[in-house]
């Protein structure tokens, strides 16, 4: 009986043994034949834009110029066209008319002859555009009837470009009535999408919809990376170019302003106003008992119609009664002298009091305009009757 249960048990070892054997044998042909038939790739899906795509309508064309070897730099501060760098690319975006001016404009073509190179994205019909204005180009607005006969593809020929990227066609069109393009891409027998020129030892390429075209949309529909690579290859005079993109182009508030080039005035202005609130805002303490009610002298009262008249500017009113005083005094003192004419009195006071004609002739008859010529006028017409 033990002989028996031992046999069994090893036939039993044996087949679980070759069933695992012959099942990894065949997982191992399924693993080869699999690796030798099928291939791994990369399966592409579109999804929703992120939130930094959803701010950054140029983020795909930043990714795409740092991954061909380049680098794009997006700045919105109207006032980097003040100080761009020399020899560097400038690519141009849209809704720019409110930072234009004579001296900018001037000094942005002055940048370019002397090697920058500008891509400029025109803007639509109707909307102020100083830069096309100043080359002569105008933007056409076809009619329904017309656009309907376009090919809804345009094919951009360079000069002596080995191939010619495809692109959208646009809706708007240019028209150089001015300086006329090196080269242009555009619609047969209509106007032009794309205009280039040379402009001293610099280049300006005009573009009617080339924001759309490179945008994270349509940037790799067709062949608009490829232009967009193209034209900084021919053009930019580096095989690693940095592009400025200036997009969204804004002024500084007027605060930010003040701050950035007067911080040390705008310090000084708030201390002064914090000082003067603290001296003129009451500072509520302890109740005083109000001082008991006193009668006004007429002396008061007279001080109070003289200074108002001081400050409101009647000092001839307020002399009046002292040249009649003195000219009372003087028919009771000088009888002889008030009996003349009055013309002839400053010369007999003066022979009298010593003092110079003129003066005792203001003091008497003078038009008084200031507070001196009055003080003045008072302390004559004193001196006057103390010599009587």
């Amino acid at each position: 009986m033990g002989k028996a249960f031992r046999s069994t048990g090893g036939t039993t070892m044996t087949r679980r043994v070759v069933r695992v054997s012959v099942g990894g044998v065949v997982a191992l042909l399924l693993a080869s034949w699999l690796m030798m038939n099928l291939e791994r790739v990369p399966v592409h899906r579109r999804e929703a834009p992120q939130a930094e795509a959803r701010r950054n309508p140029w983020l795909a064309a930043e990714r795409f110029t740092v991954r061909m070897g380049g680098r794009l730099t997006r700045q919105s501060d109207a006032r980097i066209l003040d100080r761009l760098p020399a020899g560097a690319t400038l690519l141009l975006d849209r809704q720019r008319p409110h930072v234009w001016s004579a001296e900018r404009l001037r000094r942005l073509l002055a940048w370019i002859e002397d090697g920058g190179y500008l891509i400029a994205v025109a803007e639509l019909p109707g909307v102020d555009d100083p830069l096309l204005d100043t080359l002569g180009v105008r933007r056409l607005e076809p009619s329904p009837a017309t656009a309907a006969q376009w090919s809804p593809v345009l094919q951009v020929t360079l000069p002596g470009a080995a191939r010619s990227p495809t692109i959208d066609a646009s809706g708007h069109l240019l028209q150089a009535d001015g300086r006329q393009p090196v080269w242009s891409a555009g619609q047969p027998g209509f106007g032009r999408q794309i205009l280039h020129f040379d402009i001293g030892r610099g280049h300006l390429t005009l573009a009617s919809d080339l924001d759309e075209q490179l945008s994270n949309r349509r940037i790799g529909e067709r062949e608009h990376a490829e232009l967009y690579w193209t034209l900084l290859g021919r053009y930019s005079g580096t095989p690693q170019p940095e592009v400025l993109l200036l997009s969204r182009l804004q002024m500084p508030r007027l605060g930010e302003w003040i701050w950035q080039h007067a911080w040390a005035a705008c310090v000084a202005t708030a201390t002064l106003v914090v000082l003067w609130l603290w001296r003129i805002v009451p500072r509520f303490g302890s109740a005083q008992a109000e001082a008991p009610p006193a009668r006004r002298e007429l002396r008061e009262h007279l001080a109070a119609v003289a200074r108002h008249q001081w400050r409101s500017g009647g000092l001839a009113v307020l002399l009046e009664p002292a040249r009649e005083h003195f000219r009372n005094r003087l028919g009771q003192r000088q009888p002889a002298i008030a009996a003349q004419p009055a013309e002839t009195w400053a010369a007999a006071l003066a022979v009298l009091s010593s003092q110079p004609v003129g003066r005792i002739a203001a003091a008497l008859a003078g038009r008084v305009a200031t507070a001196n010529a009055f003080t003045d006028a008072m302390r004559t017409l004193q001196e006057l009757e103390r010599h009587l």
